[in-house]
């Protein structure tokens, strides 16, 4: 009866302690002359800091401690030209948060001895000699493929390695897509119409024929992805296929004769043949972004539970390829780059025909 007991007292305590540790928060405090409000959601900590002048926020991506996180201390960092203030928070990383003439602008793009020590030293060795140049910025976790018109440079880690798929070259890869880890795309090795699909694992480079049970022509499209599923309009026949990932099985959902219909607003609805052959219509079942990204003389960043407070983070307009948690992927100049809020902006890698022919021809995902 006493081991039964026990044992109760020990289950009850650890679901005590595993909710706790699991549960979102919120709270709101002063330090010094600062209000500061700290929000913890999903794996994501939100901090907004106000002071008699200026609103600065930041967020980063991790699991919560058993105690709740807050800032200890705030440093001033500044002289005639901006002011920056350094929140400490413990065992987090954290960077400063500056405005330049009343703009936030990110530390990375300040040029000044007062923040040297708070920046990576990233050489910059000039435009190089090679077609291709991978930099060895990514972590394990992260993974970028190129298309290289034959297979992809996959990247990951400190090493690249190429997957060859095809016997000719492609240059025109729209055919292709990235759902979960693995690229789906037609099997560019046949001519004019293709019935079977290529899937490429890039974490391990493993890859597969899928036979699709239908006759595709190359004159079509990759609408997009709700859960499982993927969907393809061919815009010869007219046709609207629907993949099952899982499965390995296809169907048709939308043709001349049944009519067509569209993913909207959480469900599929009835919509016209035009939608697909004229406007080229896509949908996708990704997660909701917590950031707005907008092109002004720059890219400026807002961070969506404050949307008073734009953040200037790249100098210049550039190519805005894929976003996870708060990295940004962009291209500019034949080169990717991964722009984080700690670093700034780093080269992934330079690829000569990066800028002339770059459609299509990057996917990337983190573990």
């Amino acid at each position: 009866m006493k081991k039964i007991f026990m044992y109760s007292i020990l289950i009850i305590i650890f679901i005590l302690f595993f909710k706790y540790y699991n549960s979102n928060y919120k709270m709101e405090y002063k330090l010094d002359n600062y209000i500061i409000k700290t929000v913890y959601k999903n794996k994501r900590f939100y901090y907004e800091i106000k002071d008699n002048d200026h609103i600065y926020n930041f967020d980063i991506y991790g699991k919560r401690k058993l105690s709740k996180s807050k800032i200890n201390k705030i440093t001033i960092i500044e002289d005639e030209s901006f002011k920056c203030i350094y929140p400490t928070i413990k065992d987090i990383k954290t960077y400063p948060l500056c405005y330049v003439n009343n703009v936030y602008t990110d530390y990375n793009l300040i040029e000044s001895d007062l923040l040297k020590d708070y920046k990576n030293d990233n050489k910059d060795d000039g435009k190089p000699i090679k077609d291709f140049v991978y930099f060895n910025n990514l972590n394990n976790n992260e993974h970028i493929a190129l298309w290289n018109y034959k297979g992809y440079t996959i990247m990951s880690g400190k090493s690249y390695r190429n997957v060859e798929l095809f016997k000719k070259d492609k240059y025109d890869n729209t055919l292709a897509y990235l759902y979960d880890k693995y690229i789906y795309m037609a099997n560019n090795d046949q001519n004019h119409e293709y019935n079977s699909l290529v899937k490429l694992d890039i974490t391990d480079f493993s890859h597969e024929t899928i036979d699709l049970g239908y006759n595709l022509d190359f004159d079509s499209y990759i609408v997009g992805s709700v859960k499982k599923n993927i969907y393809i309009f061919d815009n010869k026949y007219s046709t609207l296929y629907e993949f099952n990932t899982k499965k390995k099985e296809t169907k048709i959902i939308g043709n001349n004769e049944m009519g067509f219909v569209k993913y909207e607003n959480g469900k599929f609805v009835p919509c016209s043949k035009t939608e697909y052959k004229t406007d080229k219509i896509r949908y996708n079942n990704e997660l909701e972004s917590n950031y707005v990204y907008k092109s002004n003389n720059g890219i400026f960043k807002t961070i969506k539970n404050n949307n008073k407070v734009n953040q200037k983070i790249i100098n210049g307009d550039v190519k805005l390829l894929k976003e996870f948690n708060n990295k940004l992927y962009y291209s500019n100049d034949n080169y990717l780059y991964m722009y984080t809020p700690n670093n700034g902006s780093n080269k992934v890698f330079y690829y000569y025909e990066l800028e002339f022919n770059g459609n299509n021809m990057i996917f990337v995902y983190n573990d």
